[in-house]
């Protein structure tokens, strides 16, 4: 606890004895009083001696009370603050994950949402965002560290997926069905009809890292889920994967990727990946998905502290005493009619 102006409790105390001497030299003996003889013999009785000793008893304590409510009052007008610092631990990263959203990866999507969503619950001020891709790439959280937005955006990803209907049409949908596909579907015009660009996938993906070349040395990385199944009837992909990943070690972006046991071309698929400095994981491992969260969690954390003052009135102490003595005080003085 300190006090913001303390020279405010010195003088008022130096002022305050200096008025208690002055009042004690002057105040006659008498004042007020009548002189009257004989008076030995009411000295001598019981009752006068209990009552002059009570007198002096509530004097005491009504001039104490008076001078503690005095100091109590000077000590509220220094204006007592608490003066905390509290140290935040933040992680100075970037994590993006890049889902794909074909349907036939429908039961890894699911079991990685699950668990993504107790990993964002302890992020420590670390950038999430979330790409989803199939014929096309969209972005459903940009970097962010509103965790809570990020945790809304995973459910309803993970609501879409459990809620798809084989037997739906795409025009049969209703919001939370069609979430997913929503901008991640191709024209059969434009583009030919193909889906699961993958590495147009991945390079969105490290494209939505907003500062790649204004902060170099931040640390990134990405989650890339795909079973690696590029269909491209009419070759209007491009960006091939092992590109896609070359670019993201250019950026220094780690990639880590996850795969179901179905994966296309797994040798060619697991180094690209390695190339970036990640790591590659494939579900028919039953600790794929809980070492993927590991391997990211503990993967370039680069941990700042920063300490903050905060100062707030805590009057409530002087508040009590000064209400405490000033009501002993008021009973005292009228006890002896002060």
């Amino acid at each position: 606890m300190e006090l913001t102006h303390p020279l405010i409790i010195y003088y008022g105390i130096g002022i305050l004895a200096l008025a208690f001497l002055v009042t004690f030299i002057t105040t006659s003996k008498y004042k007020k009083g009548k002189k009257s003889a004989n008076s030995s013999l009411v000295k001598k009785l019981p009752y006068y001696r209990v009552m002059v000793v009570k007198y002096w008893i509530y004097k005491i304590v009504a001039i104490v009370s008076l001078m503690v409510a005095i100091v109590s009052a000077l000590y509220l007008a220094t204006k007592p603050i608490e003066v905390r610092t509290v140290t935040t631990e933040t992680h100075n990263r970037d994590i993006m994950i890049c889902f794909d959203v074909s349907t036939s990866l429908d039961g890894v999507n699911v079991e990685l949402c699950e668990s993504l969503k107790s990993f964002v619950k302890k992020l420590k001020g670390e950038r999430f965002g979330i790409n989803i891709f199939n014929g096309r790439s969209v972005t459903i959280v940009p970097l962010t560290t509103d965790y809570a937005f990020v945790l809304d955006r995973i459910q309803l990803l993970e609501d879409s997926i459990l809620a798809y209907n084989e037997n739906h049409y795409y025009f049969e949908m209703d919001e939370i069905e069609g979430f997913r596909f929503q901008g991640t579907l191709n024209n059969h015009d434009e583009y030919g009809g193909g889906s699961s660009f993958i590495g147009e996938g991945l390079a969105t993906t490290l494209l939505s890292f907003s500062d790649l070349e204004e902060d170099p040395d931040r640390s990134r990385l990405i989650v890339f889920v795909t079973d690696n199944e590029l269909y491209d009837p009419q070759g209007v992909s491009i960006i091939s994967l092992p590109d896609a990943c070359l670019l993201c070690r250019e950026y220094g972006v780690k990639v880590f990727g996850l795969a179901p046991d179905f994966v296309v071309d797994e040798d060619i698929f697991e180094a690209s990946i390695e190339a970036t400095g990640g790591v590659y994981f494939n579900t028919r491992d039953e600790s794929a998905m809980k070492d993927l969260i590991e391997k990211v969690r503990q993967t370039d954390v680069n941990t700042y502290y920063y300490s903050n003052k905060s100062e707030n009135d805590v009057p409530e102490r002087g508040m009590t005493i000064l209400f405490i003595s000033l009501g002993v005080y008021f009973i005292c003085a009228r006890r002896i009619r002060l």
